[in-house]
């Protein structure tokens, strides 16, 4: 392979990992190994480590946060992580991380910016901390375009939140930097298709009042993801209600798109290169400290000699903002309170690949972000994902499923053994192995076959089988990675 090699730079300071074991909650693992260290070493390597003039706090435990929020799906279903820091100005900011990786509050100098959850009433679908968060989401080609989000599942009225599954999380205090995986799900609680993508995720708090959010996605299955958005996100329009684009020819420079377009209507897209590389969110005041959020993409200034074709299907990434719905908070429960910021980069990913992509969020007074955002705007870049070939600690399915306490009768499909090694990332042609906890009868089964135990013996209007993850899975976790059919399953350690 031609490209930058993932090598696992993060291993002297990753602090103890924790798989999944729910799609609904999180516990811990019975200690760390190099072999799990390694599973989420993955990235390429960062600009020095986080900042030393600010400091930057996390919990697990869970707090309700002050929203408000829009609907009444509970906030602890979702809660993963809360991270607090600084903004550009000094001023407390809280980040929290949701259980597929995505971020779905943040506390700021203003108040909440993520949107409040909406829902139409008369839809019998409930999409809480699920649409209206920032998060990356995977699309099929057409015909069949199905969405992947990192986050989760829309619901009806009543049913229980349903979200992707957390398969290892680490948090190194040291490089300020937080990294997970997760198991993206089609956001339909039933489907034509089953989810075969893997996010990797990466947040680095890189300075005072900036986020960098890497992103990686891993094609296990038989199915092209030739659109990402990296991130799908936005605001609230009550706190940032501007809509600001960088100039292409002024640096620090930026126009305000007014009116700003609805989202999908014309004068709502652009590409990348035609910008300065950002845009931001600012509030209507028009003072030159009023908060603003900014995000960058870049202008396509990224290497991409030596990527496969079949992983650039655009000449230009993408971009597509404007509101979703009306401003009053007196009507925030009937309307989407939410303008909308999605990033389509020239990647895309095809089966057995893997894609990565940084960008950067940050946080303060319009007038300083202005001044940052084209500095971060150079660094945001992507690129194929590459895991190291060789040199990786391997550990027999025996000994996985010993530290993740899967029971002595679980049931292994005929292509595993006991014996066989698995690999901490994937390798040519190696499949994840999963074990999963059957809802239907509490049974648990090891396989590298999701498309069996997810099936739900049904069929839509069209004849096609139907799958659902939340619906066949109580409880879900990676053990790791098998090697193709044509290596040796027992092979030695490499």
């Amino acid at each position: 392979m031609i490209g930058v090699l993932f090598v696992a730079v993060l291993l002297a300071s990753l602090a103890p990992i924790y798989s999944a074991d729910s799609v609904g909650r999180v516990a811990t693992n019975a200690g760390s190994s190099l072999f799990e260290k390694q599973m989420l070493s993955v990235f390429p390597p960062v600009d020095g480590s986080g900042g030393e003039d600010f400091e930057v706090s996390t919990t697990s435990e869970f707090l309700p946060s002050e929203g408000p929020w829009a609907t009444p799906g509970p906030e602890e279903s979702v809660f993963l992580r809360a991270f607090r820091t600084v903004d550009l100005q000094g001023r407390p900011i809280e980040f929290r991380i949701g259980k597929g990786g995505h971020l779905y509050s943040i506390q700021s100098a203003i108040g909440e910016l993520v949107p409040p959850q909406w829902r139409d009433a008369r839809h019998n679908m409930l999409s809480p901390w699920n649409d209206e968060v920032w998060q990356s989401v995977a699309v099929t080609r057409e015909p069949d375009k199905i969405f992947v989000h990192q986050s989760g599942c829309y619901v009806k009225t009543g049913e229980a939140p349903i979200y992707a599954p957390c398969l290892a999380q680490s948090w190194s205090p040291e490089q300020k930097t937080f990294t997970m995986l997760s198991w993206g799900m089609v956001p339909q609680t039933s489907s034509p298709l089953v989810s075969e993508v893997l996010y990797y995720s990466r947040y680095r708090f890189a300075a005072r009042g900036v986020l960098e959010v890497t992103v990686g996605i891993f094609d296990f299955g038989k199915n092209s993801y030739p659109w990402l958005n990296a991130p799908w996100g936005g605001v609230r329009q009550t706190a940032l209600g501007e809509l600001w684009m960088a100039d292409p020819n002024e640096r620090g420079a930026a126009r305000r798109l007014d009116p700003l377009p609805r989202f999908g209507e014309t004068g709502s897209t652009a590409f990348a290169p035609s910008t300065g590389g950002w845009m931001a969110f600012a509030q209507e005041s028009g003072a030159v400290d009023r908060y603003a959020l900014g995000l960058t993409f870049g202008r396509d200034d990224f290497p991409t000699s030596g990527i496969d074709p079949a992983l650039l299907p655009r000449a230009k990434t993408l971009l597509r903002f404007g509101r979703a719905g009306g401003k009053s908070e007196k009507v925030a429960r009937a309307t989407r309170n939410y303008s909308v910021a999605v990033v389509i980069p020239r990647l895309g990913v095809t089966p057995g690949r893997g894609i990565w992509w940084r960008y950067y969020m940050v946080f303060g007074a319009f007038d300083s972000l202005k001044k940052q955002c084209p500095e971060w705007a150079e660094k945001t870049s992507g690129g194929e994902m590459f895991f190291p070939t060789a040199a990786s600690e391997t550990r027999a399915l025996e000994d996985c499923l010993a530290a993740s306490a899967i029971p002595a009768d679980a049931v292994l499909e005929a292509d595993l053994s006991r014996s066989a090694r698995l690999d901490p990332w994937p390798k040519s042609g190696a499949k994840p192995v999963f074990a999963f906890q059957l809802k239907k009868d509490s049974s648990w089964v090891v396989t590298s076959d999701v498309t069996k135990y997810a099936a739900l013996g049904q069929k839509d209007d069209e004849g096609r089988e139907l799958y659902s993850v939340g619906l066949s899975f109580s409880e879900i976790r990676l053990l790791g990675f098998a090697p193709g059919r044509q290596e040796e399953m027992a092979g030695v350690k490499r």
